[in-house]
């Protein structure tokens, strides 16, 4: 998968290059957690652990940064 833009306190954003049935979205890890956040509407689709507070960052994070997103994406699909 590649990055969307370079680590940013500790999380790495990447985009798949695979389509699937979940609509636009981007991977989000940092410390061993995953989170798929949709660039329609900046939530978390799934996640694999983590806390709430780390959910909410990463959400900000993409929201933040969602043009970004969306030209990766737009890249790639």
């Amino acid at each position: 998968m590649p990055r969307v833009f370079p680590q940013i306190n500790g999380f790495d954003v990447k985009v798949n290059i695979i389509e699937d049935q979940d609509g636009p979205h981007v991977h989000v890890f940092k410390a061993g957690v995953e989170y798929r956040i949709s660039l329609e509407t900046c939530k978390v689709l799934t996640y694999t652990g983590g806390t709430k507070a780390q959910a909410r960052a990463a959400e900000r994070l993409i929201a933040e940064r969602i043009d970004e997103c969306w030209t990766e994406w737009n890249k790639w699909h």
